[in-house]
């Protein structure tokens, strides 16, 4: 990966000439995080959208739509990574976009990074559904209601699309490359880099996430507090959720804060005053941003293994999901539920 500007998307890329570690790194464990991802997002949407246990809670309906984006957004890497590949073994003729007509940049570029931003605004409902669960019980719960998150989804996704609606007017076919023409350049790495990156990509999520998940565990510990040893039973039937909630949004800021820190860095030293420390660091930190970004991807392939460390109604429900499988009746089943199965998966 190329890291000879400050915007990774208009940067014209330049493949190693002598292989270093962290290229390798990223083209070796990249594979992996999607096979892996693919196939656990893949098993939570099956779990959490065709389990009637779990499919009636608002947050099992945001889970599913951050797995069906964070799996958009593994095949959206891996084709790129592919594309780097290419081009280090046969050049820039042998590129997936050399060939792309204006439109179709203009379109694929937009849909790229609404996914990205998409994926990191559902944990953001996810930890503001926990503060309205654990800390607001008795208001009215519009982010828990079905219809209503899925109707503010679909309004968050409208916002979202609207932020990034400049990568239509200035995204270009760029010598085989989906970047910004040459007058709207400066305008644009700024839009991408200060607004997209830094703000709406990991800024804002990560301050939101990190202040919900902190209010949730002081108003766990002010009940428990209160309460001794007896605990109320609304507390212990949220608990399990969420703690897996919360773990949720902690890995989130976890594997993005170090791309964070790197894009911090590069603009930090973009300045012409500075530009000269700027291109020793990046020559001699490539590796350490490619290992950002394998860290980074790792964000979309991880909640399955969350939510099978944490829920034990998700395992049972997992393990169900295959035995239907193997029956043949997959989306059916005559068992009855008793109350007491019900009760636990609050």
């Amino acid at each position: 990966m190329s890291w000879n500007t400050t915007d990774n998307d208009t940067a014209i890329f330049s493949p190693p000439e002598i292989p270093i570690w962290g290229f390798w790194v990223k083209q070796v464990a990249s594979p992996i995080i999607t096979v892996v991802g693919l196939t656990g997002n893949t098993l939570s949407f099956l779990v959490m959208g065709c389990s009637k246990r779990l499919r009636k809670r608002s947050y099992s309906q945001l889970l599913c739509m951050l797995a069906v984006f964070d799996s958009l957004n593994l095949v959206i890497n891996q084709i790129e990574l592919i594309d780097e590949m290419l081009i280090y073994k046969s050049g820039f003729e042998s590129s997936f976009f050399i060939n792309f007509q204006n439109s179709v940049c203009k379109l694929y570029n937009f849909l790229k990074h609404v996914f990205l931003l998409v994926s990191s605004w559902l944990v953001v409902c996810l930890s503001v559904e926990r503060v309205q669960a654990v800390c607001f019980p008795f208001r009215k719960k519009l982010i828990r209601r079905r219809n209503s998150v899925f109707i503010l989804v679909v309004l968050m996704i409208v916002i979202l699309s609207l932020t990034q609606i400049y990568r239509v007017l200035f995204i270009e076919n760029v010598y085989g490359r989906c970047s910004a023409a040459e007058e709207h350049l400066i305008l644009y790495v700024y839009l991408h880099q200060y607004v997209y990156h830094l703000a709406l990509l990991f800024g804002l999520p990560c301050i939101i996430v990190l202040s919900c998940n902190l209010a949730v565990i002081y108003q766990i510990y002010v009940i428990r507090k209160e309460a001794g040893n007896d605990r109320p039973r609304s507390l212990n039937n949220t608990r399990k959720a969420t703690t897996m909630l919360l773990l949720i949004g902690f890995v989130f800021v976890i594997t993005m804060f170090p791309q964070f820190v790197g894009t911090s860095i590069i603009l930090y030293y973009a300045e012409e005053s500075r530009q000269h420390i700027g291109r020793y660091l990046l020559l001699n930190m490539r590796p350490y941003f490619e290992l950002f970004a394998v860290v980074g991807y790792a964000n979309y392939c991880i909640n399955f293994f969350i939510y099978v460390l944490c829920g034990k109604s998700f395992r049972r429900e997992l393990r169900r999901v295959f035995s239907r499988t193997r029956r043949g009746s997959f989306f059916g089943g005559t068992r009855t539920r008793t109350k007491e199965e019900v009760m636990r998966l609050q």
